[in-house]
């Protein structure tokens, strides 16, 4: 199986993704200081505080179906908000509620979060055919009921749409196309159990020392590592004082008889994942474990009697290890103050270590290459075998949200619950039984107010306005120039009840400066059967505010650029701290 230590990464669905965040994060994340042109912030509260409509109830299996262009957000008090593509399946399970996601394979890729989307981009496709294969085994094993893999580290680590959000997700997407359909297959044009992990310390091991009860597989044999120095878990140092080695010792059923310790050793080749450790104490007695057992025992009681400085930082001094003992590869050496353990590598040893992926990258080797060098010559291709869909099972407790970017289609069992939902759902099971309770407004009439522009907020560069539905709603942001003509419609989403904001930075669709003059914002609600409610509000773009933004353009957003990152982040907080009244006044005020 993978290993999971290295978590990150995609782009399709990517306007529709963008426009969740803005909605949930509003300005904290906006680029340029300002609100992402056309990204909405609420103000509402959700659904869940202010419930009205009747709730819908009945057994069977809840089915919950995005638009195509929108992805659908499941929240829950332990997980917070996770958003999917596609379907999502709801079922009873006797020891919770299964979320079942299912989607296609590029999109399941897509979602997977093992490698971060800042590397090179040969390493990333490297990574995106091991986990498209990996994905495909899993499959033909049919391991699971109701679903074909887990989302977690047993699995793979998937984490949906919420991937294709991060900052770079855009080149992990790029990694994911640029390989779309590629495999390892075997002989007989089977996938071949793709694993991978972190870091090797300079040598791979075959499957059947790590995994003895599968035997050896033809592609995981081992192999010399040396592009794996590039990983700060290459070689680690980890310092006990005796004092802190002898408390650790002391809370073992089979080492705590060792305990004050008077020696410890290795017996064993450092890379032999069967060596023993032997612990011997003031009263001569000896204790021999597994060094397996040991890394486990250690890095786990370590952590919970000294908190505070174990894991330890890693030799790069950025972060802390990911655990006391990261790999049961390491040598010991104890001296009269300390005991000191001298180790190499993170995760299981087997497959595609993923930061020799990307040393092997930046040495200039293709994914193929890269991917040969890890499963012994196997290079990736197409296969018309490989699935077209992927059923993802997750979990989620017994009382969550649902809301969509756009629209859903929910089904519970054999009935249609609604055809095109939008706003906060709340759903609840007790045994078999569901209970679906809609929005506040679900029932109602549209109304929307008319466009005004937010009170309190001068950007220069860009006018920020509002509206108030009292209704879900999906907003769109509408700017045309004094002849009528459209100069920039960009959707922006669901909307719950309440006010909302958005920004238009005085560009037009294609992002060139408008000229100076008069123009009618307005932010307009669609309802759902596709008619469309709303008013403009008249702004007028002086001479001087164009010319800023055609220099701004011209010169580029100063913005963009990622040494500007902070800049950036510092203006959005600013302007963060302008909207918060705002967002405070509107969510007391009931929705007209």
């Amino acid at each position: 199986m993978p290993d999971r230590d290295l978590r990150r990464t995609p782009r399709r669905h990517r306007r529709a993704a963008f426009a969740v965040l803005a909605t949930a994060l509003g300005v904290l994340l906006a680029p340029a200081g300002v609100l992402p042109e056309g990204a909405g912030v609420t103000a509402a509260t959700l659904a869940g505080d202010t419930l009205a409509g009747q709730p819908w109830t009945g057994t069977g299996v809840l089915r919950v179906q995005a638009a195509d262009d929108g992805v659908v957000g499941v929240g829950d008090e332990m997980r917070g908000v996770r958003r999917h593509l596609d379907t999502l399946e709801f079922r009873a399970g006797s020891s919770g509620t299964l979320l079942v996601n299912e989607l296609g394979m590029e999109d399941y890729v897509a979602g997977v979060a093992e490698m971060p989307s800042r590397w090179h981009l040969e390493a990333l496709q490297a990574q995106a055919v091991a986990a498209r294969t990996y994905a495909w085994y899993s499959i033909e094993l049919g391991t699971f009921s109701h679903y074909d893999i887990c989302a977690t580290v047993a699995c793979q680590v998937f984490r949906g749409a919420e991937v294709v959000l991060d900052d770079l997700g855009d080149r992990w997407r790029e990694a994911v196309d640029a390989t779309a359909g590629q495999v390892l297959v075997d002989d007989a044009g089977a996938p071949i159990l793709a694993r991978y992990f972190s870091t090797s310390g300079g040598r791979t091991y075959p499957n059947e020392l790590v995994f003895p009860a599968e035997g050896p597989r033809p592609f995981l044999v081992g192999t010399e590592d040396p592009a794996d120095a590039v990983s700060p878990y290459h070689r680690w140092t980890v310092p006990f004082t005796r004092a802190q080695f002898d408390d650790i010792v002391a809370r073992g059923e089979t080492l705590g008889p060792a305990a004050p310790v008077v020696d410890v050793r290795r017996e064993g080749d450092v890379h032999d994942p069967f060596a023993d450790v032997v612990v011997t104490g003031a009263d001569g007695t000896e204790v021999r474990v597994g060094v397996r057992t040991f890394r486990e025992f250690v890095s786990r009681i370590a952590a919970e009697r000294h908190p505070d400085e174990f894991p330890g930082v890693r030799g790069d001094g950025l972060r802390r290890l990911p655990e006391t003992l990261p790999s049961s590869r390491f040598t010991i050496d104890l001296d009269d103050d300390h005991v000191i353990i001298e180790g190499r590598g993170w995760g299981h040893g087997v497959g595609m270590g993923q930061y020799g992926a990307l040393g092997r990258a930046e040495q200039g080797q293709d994914h193929a290459e890269i991917l040969a060098a890890y499963y012994d010559g196997r290079r990736p291709t197409s296969s018309a075998a490989l699935p077209e869909r992927v059923r993802v099972g997750l979990d989620v407790a017994d009382t969550f949200t649902l809301r969509p970017s756009q629209t859903m289609r929910i089904t519970l069992g054999d009935e249609v619950v609604e055809e095109t939902a939008i706003g906060t759902w709340t759903v609840t099971r007790v045994g078999e039984q569901w209970t679906l309770t809609p929005p506040e407004g679900h029932d109602a009439a549209l109304d929307v107010s008319a466009t005004r522009p937010a009170a309190g907020i001068d950007l220069g560069d860009a006018v920020v306005v509002e509206v108030e539905v009292n209704r879900p709603a999906l907003l769109r942001l509408s700017v045309r120039d004094a002849d009528g003509n459209e100069v920039l419609s960009r959707d922006l989403g669901a909307a719950d009840p309440g006010s909302h904001a958005a920004s238009w930075r005085y560009e037009d669709a294609g992002g060139a400066a408008v000229p100076a003059g008069d123009y009618a914002v307005a932010l307009l609600a669609r309802d759902t059967d596709g008619s469309e409610a709303g008013s403009p509000l008249t702004v007028t773009v002086g001479d001087d505010q164009a010319a800023a933004v055609a220099e701004r353009i011209g010169t580029g957003d100063a913005t963009s650029g990622p040494g500007s990152r902070v800049v950036a982040l510092l203006a959005a907080a600013v302007l963060a701290v302008l909207l918060l009244p705002l967002v405070l006044r509107r969510s007391r005020r009931s929705p007209s």
